[in-house]
């Protein structure tokens, strides 16, 4: 029983040594995730979550993503108010595996600093720093072990078990990223023109981890890039082509993606209402479709994808099983719009 529980541990520690962890659909919506610069770009007091699952626990190919993000702006007012940066706080919890039994948990503190580059146009260049408390755990509950075969009834949970995954890895995780942004006009209602580039790295810190006093291995770097532009098609029509690169121990994962949104009335109504729909596509993966709307103040996305992967070992976790998410913002500034900047709202 011994050796079974030290394979185990060694699996747990390859597994959350080298890997990293389950990745969103609506990589714009979970911005906090995407890049800790996006901290900076937004212009209010803000609630940001999303929800992502595919499969059922009873199959090994569980998977179960949740996020919850809380911003707040910096503000420097002079003749206007100027954004110099932002806070924000996020938890991130992750299922996978049959019965659920691999659970992963942060919490992530991030400031960001905005700067303008220019007073004659709106060109900006933003730093975010992140960093938090990562914990991995196996719940041992689970699983089912020989010593508690019972030759008349079978498996009896009487009898007991192996003790797998009482020590949790906890460690400490530091990420920093870096956003671009321009565009042609102040007022995002009218704005017809944007680009948006960011870079980031997560893992800056190489933490050591380790399972149970077995000897472990350090976490990889993960480097990721994005850019994203806003373009116009009709008077009342935009697409936004977008792609995401990520890379980590020598495997890389492309995404490619593009967007339409229009106001279904009028920009300029206080209740304007935006309509967004879009596809990404990640090479020899999957297919993303996603679809949502902004109004006033809150912002709802859903998407739909029939393949997910696990990016650190190019492993597919479901198969063909369709996975879904969906995610919310909502304003907690009622008198300022959502976003500053023209990234894709998911």
């Amino acid at each position: 029983m011994r050796r079974n529980y030290i394979v185990i541990a060694f699996l747990l520690i390859g597994s959350f040594s080298f890997g990293q962890e389950g990745q969103f659909s609506q990589y714009f919506a979970s911005s906090s995730i995407l890049n800790p610069a996006f901290t900076g770009t937004i212009p209010n007091l803000s609630f940001n979550t999303n929800y992502k699952r595919g499969g059922d626990k009873s199959q090994e190919s569980f998977l179960e993503l949740m996020q919850v993000t809380f911003t707040y702006p910096f503000k420097k007012t002079t003749s206007k108010d100027f954004q110099t940066g932002g806070a924000g706080i996020t938890f991130f919890q992750e299922k996978r595996g049959f019965q659920g039994i691999y659970n992963s948990k942060k919490v992530l503190l991030t400031g960001a600093y905005a700067m303008r580059l220019s007073r004659l146009k709106n060109e900006s260049i933003i730093f975010g720093l992140q960093g938090g408390i990562v914990e991995h755990r196996i719940d041992g509950s689970s699983l089912t072990w020989g010593s508690q075969w019972n030759k008349y009834i079978g498996h009896d949970n009487a009898l007991t078990g192996e003790e797998v995954g009482s020590n949790p890895i906890v460690y400490p995780t530091f990420n920093f990223g870096v956003i671009y942004t321009i565009y042609d006009n102040e007022n995002r209602y009218v704005r017809d023109r944007s680009l948006i580039v960011g870079l980031s790295a997560d893992n800056l810190n190489r933490p050591k981890v380790s399972f149970d006093g077995f000897e472990g291995a350090r976490k990889s770097l993960l480097l990721k890039g994005f850019v994203s532009s806003k373009l116009p098609l009709t008077a009342r029509w935009y697409m936004h082509p977008s792609a995401y690169v990520l890379y980590s121990q020598g495997n890389t994962q492309i995404n490619g993606g593009l967007y339409v949104s229009t106001f279904i009335n009028s920009a300029k109504s206080k209740t304007a209402v935006q309509l967004q729909l879009g596809s990404w596509y990640r090479l020899e993966d999957s297919i993303i479709v996603l679809a949502g709307f902004e109004i006033e103040n809150l912002k709802i996305g859903f998407s739909f994808d029939l393949n997910t992967q696990s990016f650190d070992i190019n492993q597919e976790l479901g198969g063909n099983l369709p996975t879904y998410e969906v995610s919310l913002t909502y304003n907690l500034d009622l008198t300022s719009p959502l976003r500053n900047i023209s990234s894709p709202i998911f």
